[in-house]
């Protein structure tokens, strides 16, 4: 597996060029932990225990349904694939016995399914069936006999690809693999005499000097092409796992689907089940495919000679999606290898199967089901090599599937010939030797993303090798083609002895390097291809020897050569018969020949080639930004490549044709595009750069010489030595970021400024990615520690609305670049919603240029983001990345009520469409919330009770208004805050509680709060107009209530108003065991304005109430001042005086409220009447005189409790001048109070 070779990573991933990480507990036995509550007796076990994995059973006892993997107990007989002769008969027949046999067992168990209705989809490679059930169901597919188990669908990973530090080494041909530099021990090539030949000489490379990489050179793959002319031809490699990049210039041309005219053919040669790629191209979803092909088959006909069988076709199937796969998809492209279908998933082809697959899954979790896997290719004679796992360098780490008896498997070697620390060792399954043989697997150069090339290692990439091997040993003996068990003999018999049995086995087989070195031409020299004859001669031009001109033969194989630095050219090997010889050399014409190779004989032809006329081709590059400097435009095929001038412009000469041109680029915030261009005397052509965006609309441009923004305060970090520490601090100002407004913030010592959520993971990953951490700037994701030179600071700049909040990692030293590899970088981020990435101290070597680090931006879910670099030498002195978005602006303001004009908690900012955002004001009523630019969007501003406002935002994006909005709301009070009555048993009293609103029309609604049904309201609900009042009546009925009770409740008064949305009045009623209310001096019962009724007085008898003492009667018909609002003045026109006492009989023990109504009928002087009132014994009202206070015909009331225990109230008039005097008397037993 791919990793790292220095610091942590050695110990990390795998490599997703070629592997699907595959855990799934498929044909394990299942662990015995969880409770089943569908299990049998211990005796006898149901089906579905005995069958069943735990897990299943618990997700089928936790929920409705669960989905499984249903594995049949046979498997199909493949002995006639085996014997058939060639590998097109293999296919056919394993795919037509595969087939019949899935059909035939799988289908009462489909019967079943069908009449359940249940969802199912099954396969034929395994015999298996995907299945969605219920518990009822699952019993019933347990207890079929064909069914061997019910086990988990297990989402299966995928491992990341880590590049390895450093330059990998580049040998020229036949050095041995000595490593130079680009370029080191080229000949050069003579130049023209003429002018035109000189311009024409400028623009020439020699392909013979190309470099090609230590590891290719390593296994004498160009020796291979040298001798043998071949280098793939006519062998098709596919691709399993997460695609592969078709635009990538070292894989374009090598796609199967690639049309001679350009356009691509998708039909037989790509499969994407998951709808990964986008644009209707294969494309690489993580990078890693395109690592692995490009160690297959990569060269991009320039400098970039990094594949071992560079003749080779590819074809592809997206089985994974970024990280992850899933089983069924990894099936169904096991499946579509044997036999191709077309763009529509139908018409299956055995004949189109690839010869080899790259297909590395690994992983502990792997079941028996993948087994089967490899041995239906092996049967259908297709060949792959996984690698031995890179969990080294203990021995027993071989992981499956690289440790299946049946599986070809290759180990990692380093430039120095040894086995790699990280590489697995034997043994394998059953005490097998594992690995079967070893390769480069570090400080492999392959294609990178974005067309570009990085530095990888694991022993994946060495099963690479291995597989690329076979391509070139199957193109030299076509008849071996499908032999499987031929090819790993011969691989076995050339590869290079190692003596290591340090984990057993022997010096030339053990389990440390297997069968030995992997050597590409040792392994094609021992195939069987009878007697050989050969072909050499020269090209040449009008003026002298041409180097690096290509022949290429067609006859009974395919092959290919160029010349030396001479002119002359070889082909020492070559199977006898008739060929088609075409010499070409860029800039020349061709020539096109037939001759014939006669056994054992030499045929010599030799090719003058004419120069081709050249046309000028000139044109200019254009951006968003306008003309696009340093923008490269490279004619493909072809060494022609310009580099446009600070006005965009460009100039080549070209000979007169039909290419593919690119242009592409400086930087990373534009797309390259490629036009077909046909080259005449003199052509033009202006080429339009689109812009990079995410989905939200964020794109980005790059500048130098800007200022560097630097923090003043430093952070503190709980550790300063470990690069996943982190600290968090509240923002000076919201920040809007991919529609959501943040107000914290945490910064990682890793280079990562985050809003939402952040982990401790320190290694980058492309952007975006779903897991953490997410809603985040990554100006410099990588492994960083510090020490008392560096820091991470922080301040902010600006005024609002453009305040910026700018973070500082300052001399930042690189944990695998330490001490000396160090750099600054910034972020910075604007309230306005912009942000921009600056570098300072880049050396330009190392990893200060981010060769492993991730630079981009990711929104909250890690669902879109836009990455400007993953793990590529992106960055220089100097830089800036600006980031803005270019669909949305923002709007700022405060929220605050109409009423009072003071803030809203609470209210909520919208804007609708897409990239659209929202916030929620806090204590200060302040919103910041981004906005799409679109015609018919609107930003809406709601709160709780509050009107919504809607308001036009900006139409320009970037940007940033403000808009303050008063919400209208109600405001309703209530003019009573408590309500206290006593109401008789089976009595009603009402109330009237008085409502005014002073803000806007609201509507309200009364009630008692819980619903109990002795109160009720009279309107319950209205709307209350603006400055509109209204009397609520409220109705208290005590029918059916004991009498000495005492009901509480609560009436709610509910209305859409901002400030005060719910009025809570307590409400209590007393429902008195004893009350009599008396009016003294009257001569009529009276029932006053709240239902009460008063009785005239009398004397006193046994066993009743009434007055005691020669007493006389007062009335007047004047009204009475001073009557309160709750009162009656009829109570006061009537008085008796002369009294001595009122006395009450037949009183329950408990507390009584005595009520004392007192009016000065007569024009009394002052002092002219005074007396004391008592209760009980006791003084409760001394020295009353009512002319003094309140004053003659003005009422005056005196209340107080007392305690009765003896079953009479005696209350004692006592006069010290005049006659004591009463006008109305009230006695109600009240089970609330106590006194």
């Amino acid at each position: 597996m791919a990793r790292r070779t220095q610091g942590r990573h050695r110990a990390l991933g795998a490599l997703t060029a070629a592997v699907v990480a595959l855990p799934l507990a498929l044909g394990a036995s299942p662990a015995q932990a969880l409770p089943d509550p569908s299990a049998g007796s211990a005796a006898a076990p149901s089906p579905l225990r005995s069958k069943a994995e735990d897990s299943v059973r618990a997700q089928l006892a936790a929920k409705d349904k669960a989905t499984f993997w249903v594995t049949l107990a046979q498997e199909a007989n493949t002995a006639t694939a085996r014997v058939q002769r060639t590998k097109t008969e293999r296919g056919r027949a394993l795919y037509t016995a595969k087939r019949a046999h899935a059909n035939r067992t799988q289908k009462s168990l489909k019967a079943l399914l069908d009449r359940a209705g249940a969802r199912y989809e099954s396969f034929w490679i395994a015999n298996m069936v995907k299945v969605t059930a219920d518990a009822k169901l699952a019993e019933k597919i347990a207890a079929r006999p064909e069914v061997a188990a019910l086990e988990a669908d297990v989402p299966l990973s995928l491992p990341k690809a880590l590049p390895t530090q450093g330059k990998a080494k580049t040998v020229i041909p036949g050095n041995g693999g000595s490593a130079q530099g680009p370029g080191q021990g080229a000949a050069k090539i003579p130049a023209k005499v003429s002018e035109e030949g000189a311009a024409r000489t400028a623009l020439r490379t020699s392909t013979e000097a190309r470099p090609v990489d230590w590891n290719v050179d390593r296994i004498n793959a160009p020796k291979v092409w040298s001798e043998f002319g071949l280098r793939g031809e006519g062998v098709v490699i596919a691709s399993i796992g997460s695609g592969v990049d078709v635009n990538h210039p070292s894989l374009k041309s090598k796609y199967r689907g690639l049309k001679a005219d350009g356009t691509y053919d998708h039909n037989y040669n790509w499969f994407d089940p998951q709808g990964a790629c986008t644009g209707g191209v294969p494309c690489n979803v993580d990078g890693n495919g395109s690592v692995a092909m490009g160690v297959a088959v990569g060269d991009d006909g320039a400098d970039h000679r990094i594949g071992v069988a560079p003749g080779a076709k590819w074809v592809s199937v997206n089985a994974c999606m970024g990280w992850a796969c899933s089983t069924d998809t990894v099936l169904q492209a096991a499946q579509w290898v044997i036999a191709p279908t077309d763009s529509n998933g139908a018409n299956p082809r055995p004949d189109l199967a690839p010869h080899v697959v790259n297909q590395v899954a690994s992983g502990a979790f792997i079941g028996t089901w993948f087994k089967t896997v490899v041995q239906a290719w092996r049967d259908a004679g297709i060949f792959t090599s996984y690698p031995n796992s890179s969990v080294g360098p203990r021995c027993n780490t071989a992981d499956v599937p690289g440790s299946f008896s049946n599986a070809y498997t290759t180990a990692a070697l380093d430039s120095n010939n040894l086995i790699d620390p990280s590489s697995s060792r034997g043994t394998g399954e059953n005490g097998g030797i594992k690995p079967n043989i070893s390769a480069p697997g570090n400080h492999v150069r392959s294609a990178a993303r974005n067309g570009e090339y990085g530095t990888w290692g694991g022993s994946a990439l060495a099963a690479v090798h291995t597989i690329g091997t076979v391509a070139l040993m199957w193109s030299a003996a076509p008849e071996l083609r499908g032999n499987i068990a031929e090819t790993e003999r011969l691989l076995d018999l050339s590869a290079i002895d190692v003596d290591d049995t340090s984990c057993g086995g022997t010096a030339a087989k053990n389990n440390v390097y297997g069968e030995g070195r992997l050597d590409a031409y040792a392994a094609v020299t021992a195939t069987s291809r009878g007697t050989m004859g050969s072909v050499s001669g020269t090209v040449t031009s009008g003026t002298g020897a041409l180097a690096d001109a290509t022949l290429r033969f067609a006859g009974p194989t395919e092959a290919h050569t160029a010349t030396d630095a001479t002119g002359a050219y070889t082909v020492p090997r070559l199977l006898p018969g008739s060929y088609r010889v075409t010499a070409s050399k860029y800039e020349y014409l061709d020539a096109t020949v037939d001759l014939t190779v006669a056994p054992n004989g030499t045929a010599v032809k030799d090719f003058v080639l004419p120069d081709a006329p050249l046309g000028q081709f000139t044109g200019k590059v254009t951006g968003h930004g306008g003309p696009e400097a340093n923008a490269t435009v490279k004619v493909q095929g072809t060494p022609a490549t310009a580099t446009t001038t600070a006005d965009g412009t460009y100039a080549l000469r070209l000979p007169l044709g039909t290419y593919d041109v690119t242009a592409a680029p400086g930087h990373r915030c534009a797309t390259a595009t490629t036009a077909r261009i046909t080259i005449t005397a003199a052509t033009a052509k202006d080429f339009a750069l689109d812009r990079r965006t995410d989905n939200f609309g964020t794109a980005c441009t790059v500048t130098t010489g800007a200022p560097f923004p630097q923090g003043t305060t430093r952070l503190t970090f709980a550790n300063n030595h470990a690069t996943y520490s982190m600290t968090t601090f509240d923002l000076p100002f919201p920040v809007p970021f991919y529609g959501q407004t943040y107000r914290k913030a945490t910064v990682s010592l890793g280079g990562v400024l985050g809003f939402g959520e952040m982990t401790t993971k320190s290694a980058g990953v492309p952007l975006p990615d779903a897991l953490r951490p997410n809603g985040a700037l990554y100006p410099f994701w990588d492994d960083f520690w510090h020490d008392a030179e560096s820091g991470v600071y922080w301040t902010t700049t600006g005024t609002a609305p453009h305040r910026q909040l700018v973070v500082e990692w300052r001399n930042a030293p690189l944990v695998l670049g330490r001490p000396n590899q160090r750099l600054s970088f910034s972020a910075v981020v604007g309230e306005d919603g912009s942000s921009s990435f600056h570098y300072k101290d880049v050396s330009g070597t190392g990893q200060e240029n981010a060769s492993r680090a991730t630079i981009g931006i990711e929104n909250a879910t890690g669902t879109d983001g836009l990455t400007y670099s993953h793990e590529e030498a992106t960055v220089h002195d100097g830089m800036s990345i600006h980031f803005r978005t270019t669909k949305t602006a923002v709007v700022r303001g405060t929220v605050t009520d109409a009423n009072d004009g003071r803030p809203v908690t609470g209210a909520i900012a919208t804007s609708t469409g897409t990239g659209s955002g929202s916030d929620t004001t806090g204590a200060d009523g302040g919103y910041l919330v981004q906005v799409p630019v679109t015609a018919g969007s609107e930003l809406t501003v709601t709160a709780p009770n509050y009107t919504r406002a809607n308001r036009q935002p900006p139409r320009n994006a970037g940007e940033i208004s403000t808009e303050n909005v008063d919400l209208s709301t109600g405001r309703i009070a209530a003019d009573t805050t408590a309500l206290n009555v006593v109401v008789p048993a089976g009595q009603q009293r009402s109330h009237t509680l008085q409502l005014a609103n002073t803000g806007s029309s609201v509507a309200y609604t009364v009630a008692e709060k819980d619903g109990k049904s002795w109160l009720s309201a009279t309107p319950a609900s209205g709307q209350l107009a603006a400055g509109g009042q209204q009397a609520v009546s409220l109705t208290v009925d005590t029918a059916g209530v004991a009498p000495g009770t005492v009901l509480t409740g609560t009436v709610r008064v509910v209305s859409l108003s901002g400030r005060l949305p719910v009025i809570d009045i307590p409400v209590s009623v007393v429902v008195p065991a004893y009350q009599t209310a008396i009016d003294a001096g009257a001569f009529q019962p009276l029932t006053d304005q709240h239902g009460d009724a008063w009785t005239p007085d009398r004397v006193y008898t046994t066993g009743s109430h009434g007055y005691l003492g020669t007493t006389t009667r007062q009335s007047t018909v004047r009204p009475v001042a001073g009557v309160p609002a709750s009162g009656d003045g009829a109570l006061y026109q009537t008085a008796r005086q002369g009294m001595h006492e009122y006395r009450f009989d037949a009183l329950p023990t408990g507390t009584y409220r005595v009520e004392l109504g007192f009016a000065e009928l007569a024009n009394q002087a002052v002092a002219g009447r005074v007396f004391d009132v008592m209760a009980e014994g006791a003084v409760v009202v001394p020295d009353l005189d009512l002319a003094r206070e309140p004053g003659v015909r003005t009422a005056h009331d005196r209340a107080f409790t007392v305690r009765v225990t003896d079953g009479q109230l005696n209350l004692r008039f006592v006069a010290s001048v005049g006659k004591a005097l009463v006008n109305s008397i009230r006695v109600t037993e009240r089970p609330d109070l106590t006194g």
